[in-house]
């Protein structure tokens, strides 16, 4: 497998402290957080890596490098303009050859991706997203599935719980034919279009539930539980 990690948010929940840091360099414990997901995605052999930048992005590239100092491949990318989620896979669809991991760049986790894996090999569909109960769905999105784990529809954020409970935990294991139903040119998200111009094509989506922690830091709240517990 590959990886992606999106980095080219803003962080604008977590001002000021990203007027002048990219998230992805935001300390937890004694390092930032990037480099707690590269050595996780490194625990399970994913050394080629694909990172999108935007905001403060050069400060990502200069401390990650080429990633040869974590035993990493890295490739970049510089959204002039942001692309989206899912439009940040249009500048490495070329090199995006086999089954990849999307992980969002403000989540810490150390999430178990052979069970993940596994999953999505036995059901054999173009994705898997990883979902979560919520009781917060104002503040995901939900996705809906039927009784065999497919994905049947997406609600994008803000919603309730008409749909269901089940909240998109920002990490994905997607085919490299998924990335045939990107816009040539147009921002993408994952769940307000990749994912449904693949089900309208008829595609198998699934979802893979969870109770693994996916720490979201992305607000100031979530930020200070990750620094107690790295603490």
């Amino acid at each position: 497998m590959k990886g992606v990690i999106l980095c080219a948010g803003e962080g604008e929940r977590l001002l000021p402290m990203t007027l002048t840091t990219p998230k992805p360099l935001l300390p937890i414990g004694d390092k930032p957080l990037i480099d707690h997901t590269i050595a996780w995605l490194a625990s399970y052999e994913i050394h080629d890596l694909f990172i999108n930048l935007h905001h403060l992005g050069e400060m990502i590239g200069a401390h990650l490098g080429d990633g040869s100092r974590y035993g990493a491949r890295i490739t970049y990318s510089k959204e002039e303009e942001l692309q989206g989620t899912a439009g940040a896979l249009r500048a490495f669809s070329q090199l995006l050859d086999e089954p990849f991991v999307v992980v969002y760049g403000d989540i810490l986790t150390q999430f178990d991706l052979k069970k993940l894996e596994t999953f999505h090999r036995a059901h054999g569909g173009m994705g898997t997203l990883v979902v979560q109960r919520t009781d917060r769905p104002h503040d995901c999105d939900i996705v809906e599935v039927n009784t065999d784990n497919k994905v049947v529809n997406l609600h994008h954020a803000p919603g309730d719980f008409s749909h269901g409970n089940l909240g998109n935990a920002a990490l994905y294991l997607l085919e490299p034919q998924i990335l045939e139903f990107l816009s040539p040119h147009e921002p993408a998200d994952f769940i307000v279009d990749l994912f449904p111009r693949a089900l309208e094509a008829g595609k198998r989506l699934y979802a893979y539930e969870s109770t693994e922690e996916l720490l979201d830091i992305g607000t100031h709240a979530r930020y200070e539980e990750a620094q107690r517990r790295y603490s």
